[in-house]
């Protein structure tokens, strides 16, 4: 009855299905139609070059700027045509720790992703530094759908709300787009958005001081949380770095040491984004965060996404978690 119940409220954890925490090694139907199922978002870094690096990102640390590395086209091609098989109709974005507008390749991936995957959301985005009028007509008229243009100050600058409105606005005059603020929270978030042709598009600054994260134990924003949050990132999500290796999550990324054991796969070697979606190691994150029980590792006290901890939010995330055990089948320890 309880059951039931539960299942009648409209709940990301009821998308959660057993087959998420086994292996689906030898059933490629199945690897399939679970990837299909599940994912909403697809996020690949087509290079590695990022022009900031600022206090709040891993770039402060790792370097971005030297060397520009570049996802191979025909790896790129490849992850296209395997979503393309399932008529992949989600969010593919553009991003990770790099500027994804410092190189105009993107553009030419753009339009790449947008002849094999009509049906798709494009997006990226952007510190801004690279972008004008006609790189935003570019943009529109390669395929993308949406941009996200990330308001910063300098690299070891923190938030400051009126200087935040002031280059909100001078974004807003270079690109000739029209004003219009939606968000106006002093000292937290400042954001307004506009429209380009079929390109809406989202201008934005955050005090990361405050909403920041840990990003996998890398930066100390908020260190002595304690997360018992699950997560849903490994779930519905997919992230692709640009040397070809998938993480289970956007704050985690192969070039740090630290986050090396979380790697998932490697594109360059392993078959395709069903079997690493599907396999082993993808099944035993999920089971650490379909929950809410302390997490340990680089998500001990990682506080992006929470979930909150209502009463419903339990039962659903319980009777979830129940699936790791059904029908026989063997829940990854």
């Amino acid at each position: 009855m309880v059951e039931k119940m539960l299942s009648l409220f409209p709940s990301r954890f009821n998308n959660i299905k057993k087959e998420h925490f086994i292996s689906l090694a030898g059933n490629e139907g199945g690897r399939k139609s679970l990837l299909k199922h599940s994912i909403s978002l697809v996020e690949i870094e087509i290079f590695s070059f990022c022009n900031r690096t600022c206090w709040f990102c891993p770039n402060s640390t790792i370097d971005r700027r030297s060397t520009n590395h570049f996802l191979p086209e025909q790896l790129y091609l490849s992850i296209l045509d395997q979503l393309a098989e399932l008529e992949y109709c989600g969010k593919i974005s553009f991003s990770r720790y790099n500027e994804p507008l410092s190189d105009k390749i993107v553009l030419r991936r753009i339009e790449q992703a947008r002849q094999r995957l009509p049906k798709a959301h494009l997006h990226t985005n952007t510190n801004g530094d690279y972008l004008d009028r006609d790189y935003l007509a570019e943009l529109s008229a390669a395929g993308l759908n949406s941009l996200n243009i990330q308001i910063y100050l300098g690299n070891n600058e923190r938030y400051d709300h009126d200087r935040m409105r002031d280059k909100m606005q001078a974004m807003h005059d270079r690109l000739g787009l029209v004003n219009k603020i939606v968000r106006d929270e002093r000292p937290l978030w400042l954001e307004s958005v506009a429209q380009h042709e079929n390109m809406a598009l989202r201008l934005y600054a955050r005090n990361f001081q405050i909403n920041g994260c840990n990003r996998g134990e890398t930066v100390a924003i908020k260190p002595d949380y304690k997360r018992k949050s699950p997560c849903f990132s490994v779930f519905e999500h997919i992230y692709i770095d640009y040397n070809g290796k998938v993480m289970p999550c956007c704050n985690l990324r192969s070039d740090i040491p630290g986050h090396q054991s979380a790697i998932l796969g490697d594109l360059t070697r392993d078959p395709d984004l069903f079997t690493l979606y599907s396999g082993e190691k993808s099944a035993r994150w999920r089971s650490h965060l379909v929950d809410f029980s302390i997490k340990a590792g680089v998500c001990r006290s990682c506080s992006f996404n929470v979930v909150r901890p209502s009463l419903i939010n339990k039962l659903q995330s319980n009777r979830a978690k129940r699936r790791r055990v059904r029908k026989g089948l063997l829940f990854l320890q």
